[in-house]
């Protein structure tokens, strides 16, 4: 065999094994085939999601409105459990927790269940009497066998204990944790009005639901069949019409039921939450027990972090969350019937956590325009200090894009330091600090709390103060961090906090010119940034998060020019404006990623700030008498094509001895 060929089988094994794997992890987001087991002693044992291609079905679980899917392995519908050892065996496979038996006392007596392994038998009497109300004797005419088929389905609807029956199963069948079964004796009439009522409200379509329930007559058709000859034998003027008629169903039984709905409560709705008491919460803890939507309202055209986030709320109706009385539950199910997310999708997925990391990994720049005044030394004598106390504030803001909120930052703080020249060539610098920031994205903002220190150095290889240099400088920050997230959609407030650090490292070379009356001071360097945040539990909503630690580094080139006008004397002051210009490039992915998890499922989430290159533009002044000196700036900063920008302000003072 060829290379080539070789190749080719390969690439085709590694398709079949990824196709293979995709389909084993595929959640229940597509139509499932219906493969409930025919049981033969309980032949009108059924799933309630869909009837089998072989009795009239699809052989797939039902669509509902919406974009849903019916969820197989939740709910089955059956006659009585008169199970054979066999069918007893396959029944108990299913893991069913509950058996509803809607029948009155004297049919379970002569009838009792053989209930499955690990199911609790619980009594549901609907009608509320000891026994049925006898039916027409089979020699009566089919029509007579009609009217009261039709006439029990309007009881149904009109006596309030088959009513408050009906609440109590539904009840039961919302608040139970794993699957259910329910059945009466033939699986037909109080089973089949209790499937209705589920259908329905998992937005099944009418039609649908008038073909499952007539399944009922092709599911016992052989039942049907020989009990009618049994029937026959025993009672040789019994009419076969209306034996069928009472042994079987016909579409006028159900519409008699559903027209008494309109007649006595105006809508299906009415009747579910009037009628029988229902509550909406109960209808939306139900229909996500039944239902799964594909696709969630508006989900196709999300992009960016509004997708993940649509995409997270989707996943978790495979959660615990969905199909209980939750928060998440009564959201998602509303926003089904609203057509919209809310929003919600855009705040889910916690970006303000990626927001806080870009943040952090932009502090050197912070301590750059607190700093830099000082660094240079060439002011200072020999053997010098000077001790300095810094001011700084500002706000940054970076634009939203496709899918991605906008991020607004504020930061203020201080620090404090010394600058000392140890000779003509050499300073050193050291200053400790505080530095206080506000990180606002997607109605969610974070409060981080960064105590600083930095050390650096300059060496000139003729002096401080003209020609070449070269420096250095190293930062270290302990960082608090708190976060609050308001979820929207009556979620809640999803709150959280964490400790990290901000390190980072400075290398530079530079070049002082002087042009009477002009200093000009040109430096390139290499900076290298990294941003450690401890991972941490959010609480407070059920859409609260395990946020992953985040561990980024950015590293950066810079070019930075600052021309500084000569002294002038005002008074007893000497003044010295300045101008400088500023581009930093930072070569790696400049965009942050954070993630979050619930119940196993994540949802990553990305920063707005995604600018490469940044341009650093400010004007200065320096105001000295005698020992002390008074600095203040104003300086601006443009991102990415003005995706990002922000504005700073610092005033500093200053005392040498």
């Amino acid at each position: 065999m060829s290379v080539s060929g070789a190749v080719s089988i390969r690439n085709l094994l590694l398709c079949a094994i990824a196709v293979v794997l995709c389909l084993s992890l595929t959640p229940a987001t597509a139509q499932e085939i219906i493969s409930t087991p025919i049981l033969s002693s309980t032949p009108n044992f059924r799933d309630l999601a869909g009837i089998s291609s072989s009795f009239g079905g699809t052989g797939f679980a039902n669509t509902t409105a919406n974009n849903g899917v019916m969820r197989t392995g939740v709910f089955y519908r059956s006659d009585y459990l008169s199970l054979n050892n066999a069918d007893w065996t396959t029944i108990s496979a299913l893991n069913i927790g509950r058996d509803i038996d809607l029948r009155t006392p004297s049919e379970i007596t002569a009838n009792p269940d053989l209930v499955p392994s690990g199911a609790t038998h619980t009594n549901i009497n609907i009608y509320g009497t000891q026994s049925p109300t006898p039916e027409p004797a089979f020699t009566a005419a089919p029509s007579v066998a009609i009217n009261f088929m039709q006439a029990s389905y309007q009881a149904f609807v009109t006596d309030p204990v088959q009513r408050a029956g009906f609440h109590n199963v539904l009840i039961t069948l919302a608040t139970d944790s794993g699957a259910d079964l329910w059945h009466c004796s033939g699986g037909k009439d109080r089973t089949g009005w209790t499937a209705m009522l589920m259908e329905t409200i998992a937005g099944v379509s009418s039609a649908t639901i008038m073909r499952d329930y007539l399944a009922t007559n092709s599911y016992t058709a052989a039942l049907i069949s020989t009990t009618r000859a049994e029937l026959l034998l025993q009672y040789p003027t019994a009419n076969p019409a209306t034996i069928d008629a009472l042994l079987g169903v016909q579409a006028s039984y159900l519409q008699a039921g559903l027209d008494q709905v309109i007649a006595s409560y105006g809508s299906m709705y009415a009747y579910l939450t009037q009628g029988l008491g229902l509550t909406q919460a109960d209808i939306y803890v139900l229909r996500a027990k039944m239902v799964f939507y594909q696709m969630l309202p508006g989900q196709s055209g999300f992009a960016g972090n509004a997708a993940a986030g649509a995409t997270f709320l989707n996943v978790l109706q495979n959660s615990r969350l969905s199909g209980h009385y939750t928060a998440y539950n009564y959201y998602l199910q509303s926003a089904i019937d609203a057509g919209t997310l809310g929003g919600v999708q855009e705040r889910v997925g916690a970006q303000v956590h990626a927001d806080a990391a870009a943040f952090l990994l932009r502090r050197p720049q912070w301590i750059d325009e607190a700093i830099t005044p000082y660094t240079n030394g060439r002011d200072l004598r020999e053997a010098q200090t000077r001790f300095w106390f810094a001011g700084l504030g500002g706000d940054f803001e970076s634009d939203g894009r496709a899918g991605v909120a906008g991020s607004t930052e504020y930061s203020a703080g201080t620090l404090i330091g010394a600058t000392h020249r140890f000779n003509n060539q050499t300073n050193a610098n050291l200053g400790i600090g505080y530095n206080w920031g506000s990180v606002a994205s997607a109605d969610a903002d974070a409060t981080l709390n960064t105590v600083l220190a930095t050390i650096g150095g300059r060496y000139g290889f003729a002096n401080l103060e003209e020609g070449f240099f070269v420096a250095a400088r190293g930062d270290v920050g302990w960082v608090d961090y708190e976060s609050k997230r308001t979820l929207g959609g009556g979620l809640g407030t999803a709150r959280g906090s964490t400790n990290g650090a901000v390190y980072s490292g400075l290398f530079s070379l530079g070049d002082v010119i002087r042009l009477s009356p002009f200093t000009m001071t040109l430096q390139t360097g290499v900076r290298v940034t990294h941003v450690s945040l401890g991972g941490f539990d959010e609480n407070g909503s059920d859409l609260a998060l395990s946020i992953n630690g985040i561990d980024q580094t950015y590293p950066s080139v810079l070019i930075d020019l600052d021309v500084t006008l000569d002294r002038q004397q005002l008074g007893v002051w000497s003044i010295a404006p300045a101008f400088t210009l500023g581009y930093e490039r930072i070569l790696d992915n400049a965009r942050v990623e954070s993630m979050g998890t619930l119940y196993g499922f994540g949802v990553t989430q990305y920063s707005a700030f995604d600018s490469h290159d940044l341009i650093k533009a400010g004007l200065g002044l320096t105001a000295q008498h005698d020992a002390f000196t008074i600095k203040a700036g104003v300086n601006g900063i443009v991102g990415g094509g003005a995706e990002s920008t922000g504005i700073g302000g610092q005033l500093s003072i200053g005392y040498s001895f």
